[in-house]
């Protein structure tokens, strides 16, 4: 909690401070009227304290002043001026409390935390849980199971905060204005530090999975308690079950035209039929079912008019082959989770070599989710170890092993005349020039200061490897077919794109020019405009003229894939869509952001 204390007053000011800040609140002040606007506009405060006889500008004053404006932080008097006409001025310019000097601090606590068990914004007195995870704002204690825990004021003050706020999100810059008083002035690095004290302390407790979560890029907040994890997954399978059954609906409606156009193919049944098959081999290969994909491929091919009977038979095998193989999914297929494994032809291996095991443990964490596999060791002798049978895309490698006979120093330079062509991404607490110059000299290609984010560590790594930074990438899909649409919108998203989708291409560019993506995925065969007449449309636009632009088409012949080249596509994807392929090649065609190492 934060509180600012408006007194001119330097020894009450300073008591006062005192007493607050050893019940765990944090505390900003002002000596005068003017500066306490200013901070109030600039920063959040749970309460403030304000004394009435000010210079510039009295407490009275700036109390009116303040509710004029909608401010609705409760306001406590605190002055030594004790006549009953003093008192209702007061409480009339909108003070919610008077006390007046000499005063208790006892008193002076209780009335504080009255005045925040009734505002609209927090409860005070009330216990804040995470699992067996507790925290008691009134005993300024934190106990797992029961179990006191010792945390420094900055360590409850982050755990106080994100407990109450279980759903905001909170960058290391606001976590600066929340917990800090505005006389400490610490750089954001002081954020990553105390972070990472507290989830040190938690976990030496037993309290796993850590509790505070970090959304890369964005920053930190409370993760969802272990008894309440199932419940978005839960939600997450009722949202997919309810479009696979929306998507069988469609699919017998489909099956049955193709059926009806396969006994009397008139020019505009085979029409049609053509389309329905070609948008089938999108859907049933993005929703797991590559064989049928395959099947109605065969179909779209077969598909033509005045057939004779011998090819109407073959067609009406290939459509009972398709409602069988169909028929044999019941319910939504699961898909193995899109973190890369060390097996896939995609997969990015890092090794990650440094003695701390809370860096590696975190690290490790955010691994999968940025499209890597990290394996770690703890000291050089394992790190050969691992090297006899792994052959890492990279390395990122702390200067530093205390209990080890050599530095990194020495491993860093073996490593760049046995494997001269790994990058190696320093990861070290040692800052000094010397260091970075060293490290530079004996082949190293970026250098981090500890503490380090993931997120950091991550992006240099895809700077290196010339990888896409996959939090920032936007993703605009133009496909006719709403089924495709909706399943790829959900396997891009998984893999932390974001992804616009478009249905009618009369809409595209308007949409083109509102979400400014970094890569455009087209189908050739749309109503009105057609993929390759939308790819021209972009690339005569010298604005867009570096887009990458990838089609995904079930039209595999070589005329419409030569047609799209010379449009201006960069790659041509076949339908049904690999997962593992699709990925290679976004991850190919989107151009890395750069990063600055520190």
């Amino acid at each position: 909690m934060k509180l600012l204390i408006v007194d001119d007053d330097r020894n009450t000011t300073a008591a006062l401070s005192a007493c607050l800040t050893a019940q765990q609140f944090t505390v900003d002040i002002a000596c005068d009227g003017r500066t306490a606007l200013q901070l109030v506009e600039a920063t959040t405060y749970d309460l403030i304290v304000l004394d009435v006889m000010l210079p510039e500008v009295d407490g009275i004053s700036l109390c009116h002043k303040l509710r004029q404006q909608h401010y609705h932080t409760p306001i406590l008097l605190l002055t030594a001026k004790n006549r009953v006409s003093d008192r209702v001025a007061g409480l009339e310019a909108g003070a919610d409390d008077y006390l007046t000097k000499p005063y208790d601090p006892s008193e002076l606590i209780a009335r504080i935390r009255a005045l925040l068990r009734r505002s609209n914004t927090t409860i005070l007195t009330k216990k804040l849980c995470w699992g067996a995870l507790q925290l008691d704002p009134n005993a300024c204690e934190v106990t797992y199971h029961g179990i006191p825990i010792k945390l420094t004021p900055k360590e409850y003050k982050l755990l106080e905060l994100f407990l109450r706020y279980p759903r905001r999100i909170f960058d290391r810059r606001t976590l600066l204005d929340r917990v800090w008083s505005i006389d400490e002035c610490p750089g954001e690095e002081a954020v990553t530090t105390q972070i990472r004290g507290l989830r040190r302390k938690l976990q030496a407790a037993g309290v796993n999975p850590d509790p505070i979560e970090t959304l890369y890029g964005l920053g930190y907040r409370l993760r969802a308690c272990s008894e309440q994890s199932s419940q978005p997954s839960a939600r997450l399978a009722e949202i997919m079950q309810k479009m696979w059954h929306e998507f069988q609906e469609r699919l017998q409606q489909q099956l049955a035209i193709l059926d009806a156009a396969i006994q009397n193919l008139t020019p505009e049944q085979q029409q049609q039929a053509q389309e329905i098959a070609h948008r089938l081999v999108g859907s049933l290969g993005v929703y797991g079912m590559p064989q049928a994909a395959n099947l109605a491929r065969q179909i779209e091919q077969a598909i033509a008019p005045c057939a004779s009977q011998l090819e109407r038979q073959t067609l009406t095998n290939l459509l009972q082959q398709l409602r069988f193989c169909t028929a044999q999914f019941s319910q939504f297929p699961t898909f193995p989770p899109a973190a890369v494994t060390y097996d896939s032809p995609t997969a990015i291996t890092i090794l990650a070599i440094d003695e701390d095991l809370l860096v590696l443990e975190e690290l490790q964490s955010a691994a999968s989710f940025w499209g890597f596999r990290l394996v770690t060791a703890t000291d050089p002798t394992t790190a050969r170890q691992r090297l006899q049978s792994l052959n890492p895309n990279a390395v990122i490698l702390d200067l530093s092993f205390p209990h080890a006979k050599e530095s990194g120093f020495t491993l860093l330079a073996q490593l760049q005349r046995l494997l001269p062509e790994i990058p190696i991404l320093v990861l070290t607490a040692h800052s000094e020039l010397s260091h970075r110059i060293e490290a530079i000299r004996l082949g190293a290609k970026a250098f981090l200061h500890k503490p380090a984010t993931s997120a950091e560590v991550f992006q240099a790594l895809n700077q290196l490897l010339n990888r896409v930074n996959n939090i920032t990438a936007r993703i605009l899909i133009v496909d006719d077919d709403a089924s495709l649409l909706s399943a790829l919108q959900n396997q891009l998203q998984n893999w932390g794109l974001q992804v616009k989708t478009l249905a009618d291409p009369l809409q595209f560019w308007q949409v083109l020019e509102n979400s400014r993506p970094d890569l455009l995925l087209l189908d050739v065969s749309m109503p009105n405009y057609n993929g390759i007449e939308l790819c021209q449309a972009v690339r005569c636009d010298p604005r867009w003229s570096q887009l990458p632009i990838l089609f995904l088409s079930a039209r595999g012949d070589a005329d419409t894939l030569h047609q799209a080249l010379l449009a201006g596509a960069d790659d041509y994807i076949l339908k049904p869509i690999a997962e593992a392929d699709l990925r290679q090649r976004l991850l190919k065609r989107l151009r890395p952001i750069p990063v600055t190492c520190r």
